[in-house]
Parts: structure tokens; C-alpha cells; sequence
């Protein structure tokens, strides 16, 4: 199958402050589509054309480095309405990251049924293991601990390469960025080998001294709670597991039709 679109966003979030977002014209999404029709036609690849299931668009969702767009159905009224002579096309919602479970599912609703998602999830894992590293500095011996959060920073600072042309802040700012700024581009930093070393150190004290659950649930409550009620072993990457989980519960949930009521 294919998506097709012309409006692709940049890469990570908004780069610059967005006070606010216009959705994609119905016009615009209907010249689009026909524009793809024509190309294929024109190629040979008309049999190919019932295959297109989806259209890329803006419904009037993003996010910059601190704060997120939410999805306001009533300013995407006539959008969602722009396909309804075309049964076999749905919408692709792009940077839905960071929208409420009852936003995600108003965008199914309203015929934007694929969800593209990327740092919303990603950011998420980096919550969860700077929620490992608060319960090892609690729990382990300093002279034991990793260290993995102050390590992942400092090869951040070293290697600036992936961070250096969207964060712009000095000082306490971009330490602040470099952790919490919504773009996640710690994100790519993950493989790096002292880093990785870091958190293999970090799984393996509390692996081997592990902590209890009051603390557990001090810094990973959802987590905790998943794993208890799945009767799964709680370890420190069955934690980050199911904390990431909690994210896209709020996707699988959004995408997933309520059942019919059953009528006696």
C-alpha cells in the first residue's frame, strides 16, 4: 500500500516557537490527491492507484522543544470532510507526538487514522531510564552507581553533532534542553558506547541489588503496576518496557474500534 503527501514535516518537531498551527485546506488536500492520480495515471500506474490508503496532512497538531499544539477538532472540520468521496483514503496525522489519549482518538475519529509518532515515544524511554537512574542514586553506593545520567550529558556536550542545529541555549538552558526538550534529540545517542556502557552498569547494580518496590513506585508507578498486574519479573528493562508501553497504549487504544453493544 501507499501514502502519499507532499506536506512532510521537519524531522524531530518544530525547530522554531509555533504560537500557533493552520491545518491543511481541504482544497489543498483534494489538489494533492488528484496531482498523485494524474502522475500515476501517467506512469502506468493506474492498477496501482487503489492501493494509495492514506494522505499526509496537518490537522493542526506539533510540538517545538517546549510546548505541544493539541488537536482542536473544530478547527479541522472541513478537513476531515474533504475525503468523503474517496472510501479507500484515509488521512496520516503527522507529528502526533505528545497528544492526550482523548486528542488521539478524536483524530481517528475525525478520519485521520494513521498517527505518526516518533520523540513521543522516545521521550518516554528517556523518562524512564532517568527514572532508573534517580532510584540507583538512591539505592546504590555512590562509589558503585553509574553515573548513566551525567555520562549521557557529557557525551552530548562531546559530541554535539546532533543536537547543535536545533538547541540554541547556553548554561543551565541547554542542560535543561539537552534532557527535557521535546525535540529528544538525545534520542540518538543511545548506541553511543559510553553510554551504553553507563546504562549496562545501571541495569546490572540494580539487577543485583534491587530495589524495593515503594521505590519502584516512587519513579515508575505505571510501570510497576503493569508489571505486577501481567505477573511479570520487575527488572530494569522490563521497567523501561512497560513505561514505554504506557505511550503507546495511547495509540493501540486510539486505533482500536470500540466494541458493538450486544443487544439482548
Amino acid at each position: 500500500v501507499y501514502v502519499i503527501g507532499t506536506e512532510v514535516p521537519v524531522p524531530g518537531g518544530a525547530a522554531e516557537d509555533l504560537p500557533e498551527l493552520e491545518p491543511t485546506t481541504p482544497e489543498a488536500a483534494r489538489a494533492t490527491l488528484e496531482a498523485h492520480r494524474v502522475i500515476f495515471a501517467e506512469e502506468g500506474l493506474s492498477g496501482a492507484w487503489p492501493r494509495v490508503v492514506g494522505i499526509v496532512v496537518q490537522p493542526g497538531v506539533e510540538f517545538d522543544h517546549h510546548k505541544v499544539i493539541d488537536y482542536d477538532r473544530s478547527n479541522a472540520v472541513a478537513l476531515s470532510a474533504a475525503m468523503d468521496d474517496q472510501p479507500h483514503v484515509v488521512f496520516e496525522a503527522h507529528s502526533t507526538d505528545y497528544q492526550t489519549p482523548t486528542a488521539l482518538k478524536s483524530l481517528v475519529e475525525d478520519h485521520f487514522a494513521i498517527l505518526k509518532v516518533g520523540p513521543g515515544v522516545t521521550f518516554a524511554l528517556r523518562e524512564a531510564l532517568w527514572a532508573l537512574d534517580a532510584i540507583e542514586r538512591e539505592w546504590v553506593d555512590a562509589d558503585k552507581a553509574s553515573s548513566f545520567r551525567h555520562v549521557a550529558i557529557d557525551r552530548m556536550k562531546a559530541e554535539p553533532r546532533n543536537w547543535s542545529k536545533y538547541y540554541h541555549s547556553t548554561g543551565a538552558a541547554l542542560d535543561f534542553d539537552l534532557q527535557y526538550s521535546l525535540s529528544d534529540r538525545i534520542r540518538y545517542y543511545w548506541p553511543d558506547a559510553e553510554i551504553a556502557a553507563a546504562q549496562d552498569r545501571m541495569f546490572a547494580n540494580l539487577t543485583d541489588n534491587p530495589p524495593p518496590m515503594a521505590l519502584v513506585s516512587q519513579y515508575l508507578p505505571e510501570a510497576n503496576a503493569a508489571l505486577r498486574d501481567a505477573g511479570a519479573a520487575i527488572t530494569p528493562a522490563s521497567l523501561v518496557i512497560a513505561y514505554v508501553g504506557v505511550t503507546l497504549e495511547f495509540y493501540r487504544a486510539a486505533c482500536t474500534p470500540a466494541p458493538e453493544p450486544i443487544h439482548v
